[in-house]
C-alpha cells in the first residue's frame, strides 16, 4: 500500500510539472509572437519612415527646381512688374510655406558671401523678442583702459603691445559729423543696401557720435568720496590715494561741494560736505592725515558718502556723485552684493550718481561693476594705485560734464523683421528691467532739475538702450542682426528713435529715422552692394564678443577653452581678410595669435590676472 501510494504521489508530481512545463512553454510562445508582432511593426514604422523621407527628399528636388526655374526668371525679368508677379505666385503658391526648405535650398543655389548671411544660418538662429531692455557696453570715458595703462607704466605689459588695445577699436568706428543745433548724432547702416530676392539676414550698424562742444555752463558739482582705508590699503596704496584725493580737490572749483568719507571695519567722515571755498587747505591736511586700519565694509563707506550727499543746502542744479575706491572685498557688515547695489540704485533716484574704482588683484570686480551700474556711474578696474588720480581726473572732465543725459536709443521693427542678435549685449533679467526703468525715470527727473526740460513719458514698444550720460566727444555704437523674407521692392525695417536731454542747448532733442532695405535680382548683385565699413563692424564686434569670452575663461582658469576660443575667431578674421579683401581684419587675427602666444606663459603677460585684465580690456574696446 504504502510503494502504491508513492507512486501515485509521483506520477501525481510527474504531472504537475509536466503541466508546469506546458503553462511555461505556452507562455514563452506568446511572448515571442509578441515579440515577432514588434518586430514587424517597427519594421514596418521604419518602411513607412523611409518613404516618407524619401517622398520628402522628391519634394524637396521638384521645390528645388522650381526654385531654380523663379531664380532664372528672375534673373531674366525685364521689368519690375513681371518680378512683382513673379513673387506674387511664389508666395502665394505650395513653395512660399515651406520656409526651412526654401531656406536650406535658397542657400545651395547661390554663391555664399563672405558673411554667410544665407537662409540657412537664419533658421540656426531663433528670433528673439524685439521688445524690451537690453544692457549697453557703453562705459564713459577711459576707465576700461587705464588697468591696461598702468601695467604697461609698470612694466608689467611691453609698449609693443599697447597695440592689442589702444588702436583696436577705433577702426571699426564709423565718421560721423555732429550738425552744430545737435548735442548728439545718430547714423544707422546696413550691412548692404540691397538684399537678395530671397531675403535672409543681414546687419544693422546704429552708431552714436557726441559733440566736441562744452556745454553753456560748467554744472555744478557735488563730489563726496567714499574712501577704503582698511589694513589692506597700507603703504603705496594709501599714499597715492592720499596724492589723488589732493589733486581731485585741486581740480573743483571754490564752489563746488566736497566731501570724504572712509571706511574700514566701519566709517567716519573725514570732511564734511560743504563748499571747497576757504577749506581748502583744511581738506587737504585733513586728507594727509588718513591712516589705514581694520576690515572693509563698503556699505558702511558708502551709507555714510550718501548722507553727505544728500544734505541740505546743495544746489538744487547740482551733478552729484560718489566717488568709491576699494582695493578688497566686503567682509563686515552687509556683505551681499544685491544690497550693496541696491544703494546705489535708491541713491540714483535722488540723483546722485556712484563710479567705482576697484584697485589691486583681490577686489570683488563683480560688486564694483554692478554698484556703478546700478548708480548709472563708471566702473574702473585699476591695477595700480598710481592710476586712481587720472582715473578720478577722467570722471570730473567726462562722466560729470556730458553733453547728453538721459540718453535712449529704441528700435521699433516691423512684424515682418526678425531680431536675431544684438551683439555685445544681453536682455535685462525683470529685476534688472525694473531698476534701468527707475534709472531712467530718476534721469528725466535729474536732468529736469538741472536744465529746466522736460520729456514726456515714452510709448512702450521696441528694444531699448539707455545710457544715463554721453561723453563730450565720445562714441559708441549698437550692432543687431535682423532677417527678412523674400521680397521685390524696398521694405519697411521699423524705426530708430533717439532720446536725450541736450546740455550744451538746453533742451530736449527728439529724432525719428526710419530705415529701410531694397531687393536685387540675385545674391550676386546683392553682395556687390555691400559696406565694408560695416563689414569690418561685424568682424569687429565678433571679435570683441570673443575676447571677452576669453577673459572670463582665463578667470576661471580654462586657459584651453580660451585659447581655442581665440584661434577660431583668428580663423575666421584671416578668412574675411581675405575674401573681403581688408588687410585690417588680418592685422587683428594677428593681435589674436599674439594674445595666443602669452597664453602659453603663466608669467609677464601670461600671468592669469594681467592676461584676462588684457583681454577684457581688448574686448571693451572693440564693442564700445
Amino acid at each position: 500500500m504504502g510503494i502504491v501510494l508513492s507512486k501515485w504521489r509521483l506520477s501525481l508530481a510527474a504531472g504537475a510539472t509536466a503541466g508546469m512545463l506546458t503553462g511555461a512553454n505556452l507562455w514563452f510562445e506568446e511572448r515571442e509572437a509578441d515579440q515577432r508582432e514588434a518586430d514587424r511593426q517597427l519594421a514596418a514604422g521604419i518602411a513607412r519612415l523611409e518613404e516618407e523621407k524619401r517622398a520628402a527628399a522628391r519634394e524637396l528636388t521638384h521645390h528645388g527646381e522650381k526654385l531654380e526655374s523663379l531664380i532664372g526668371k528672375l534673373s531674366n525679368a525685364k521689368d519690375q512688374a513681371t518680378r512683382n508677379e513673379l513673387f506674387r505666385e511664389f508666395e502665394e503658391g505650395p513653395l512660399g510655406s515651406q520656409n526651412e526648405a526654401r531656406s536650406s535650398l535658397a542657400c545651395s543655389c547661390r554663391q555664399r558671401d563672405p558673411l554667410c548671411s544665407c537662409l540657412d544660418a537664419v533658421m540656426a538662429e531663433a528670433p528673439i523678442d524685439p521688445n524690451g531692455r537690453l544692457a549697453t557696453t557703453y562705459r564713459p570715458g577711459g576707465g576700461h583702459l587705464a588697468a591696461f595703462e598702468a601695467a604697461v607704466a609698470r612694466g608689467v605689459v611691453p609698449e609693443a603691445e599697447r597695440e592689442i588695445v589702444s588702436a583696436s577699436g577705433a577702426r571699426y568706428s564709423p565718421s560721423i559729423a555732429v550738425s552744430d543745433d545737435r548735442a548728439v548724432a545718430i547714423q544707422i547702416d546696413p550691412e548692404r543696401r540691397f538684399m537678395a530676392p530671397m531675403g535672409g539676414a543681414f546687419h544693422a550698424r546704429i552708431a552714436l557720435q557726441a559733440t566736441a562742444k562744452v556745454p553753456a555752463e560748467r554744472p555744478h558739482l557735488s563730489v563726496h568720496l567714499a574712501l577704503d582705508v582698511s589694513r589692506s590699503m597700507r603703504g603705496e596704496a594709501i599714499a597715492r590715494a592720499r596724492e589723488a584725493v589732493i589733486a581731485l580737490v585741486d581740480k573743483l572749483a571754490p564752489s563746488d561741494d566736497f566731501s570724504l568719507v572712509t571706511f574700514s571695519s566701519d566709517a567716519v567722515v573725514r570732511v564734511e560736505g560743504g563748499p571747497v571755498g576757504p577749506r581748502k587747505n583744511a581738506i587737504k591736511e585733513s586728507i594727509l592725515r588718513i591712516a589705514t586700519e581694520g576690515g572693509t565694509n563698503i556699505g558702511a563707506g558708502l551709507k555714510l558718502a550718501y548722507r553727505q550727499a544728500e544734505k541740505p543746502g546743495t544746489a538744487e542744479d547740482a551733478v552729484r556723485v560718489v566717488f568709491l575706491v576699494s582695493d578688497g572685498r566686503s567682509n563686515e557688515g552687509v556683505s551681499n552684493r544685491a544690497s550693496l547695489s541696491m544703494l546705489a540704485l535708491k541713491a540714483f533716484q535722488e540723483g546722485i550718481q556712484t563710479s567705482s574704482i576697484g584697485l589691486g588683484s583681490d577686489f570683488d570686480g563683480e560688486l564694483m561693476s554692478s554698484i556703478a551700474s546700478e548708480g548709472a556711474g563708471g566702473y574702473y578696474y585699476l591695477h595700480d594705485a598710481a592710476q586712481i588720480a587720472p582715473a578720478l581726473a577722467t570722471e570730473l572732465e567726462q562722466r560729470l560734464d556730458p553733453v547728453a543725459t538721459a540718453v535712449e536709443v529704441r528700435v521699433r521693427l516691423k512684424d515682418d523683421v526678425n531680431l536675431l542678435r544684438v551683439y555685445g549685449s544681453r536682455r535685462l533679467r525683470r529685476a534688472e528691467e525694473a531698476a534701468t526703468s527707475t534709472i531712467e525715470m530718476a534721469a528725466g527727473t535729474q536732468a529736469e532739475a538741472q536744465d529746466g526740460t522736460n520729456r514726456a513719458e515714452e510709448l512702450l514698444g521696441g528694444i531699448r538702450f539707455f545710457i544715463p550720460a554721453f561723453a563730450r566727444g565720445d562714441a559708441h555704437s549698437f550692432l543687431l542682426k535682423l532677417a527678412v523674407p523674400p521680397g521685390m521692392d524696398d521694405r519697411a525695417l521699423g524705426l530708430v528713435e533717439l532720446r536725450y536731454k541736450d546740455r550744451v542747448a538746453k533742451r530736449n532733442v527728439t529724432e525719428e529715422i526710419p530705415f529701410s532695405i531694397g531687393y536685387d535680382v540675385s545674391d550676386a548683385a546683392s553682395a556687390a552692394t555691400a559696406d565694408p565699413s560695416v563689414a569690418r563692424s561685424i568682424q569687429g564686434f565678433a571679435a570683441g564678443e570673443a575676447l571677452m569670452e576669453a577673459a572670463d575663461r582665463i578667470a576661471r582658469r580654462d586657459q584651453a577653452g580660451a585659447f581655442a576660443l581665440l584661434a577660431e575667431r583668428e580663423e575666421i578674421l584671416r578668412t574675411a581678410a581675405a575674401e573681403l579683401g581688408e588687410p585690417l581684419l588680418l592685422k587683428d587675427a594677428e593681435r589674436l595669435s599674439r594674445l595666443r602666444e602669452h597664453m602659453r606663459s603663466a608669467s609677464g603677460v601670461g600671468n592669469p590676472i594681467v592676461l584676462s585684465m588684457l583681454l577684457e580690456a581688448a574686448g571693451r574696446t572693440h564693442l564700445h
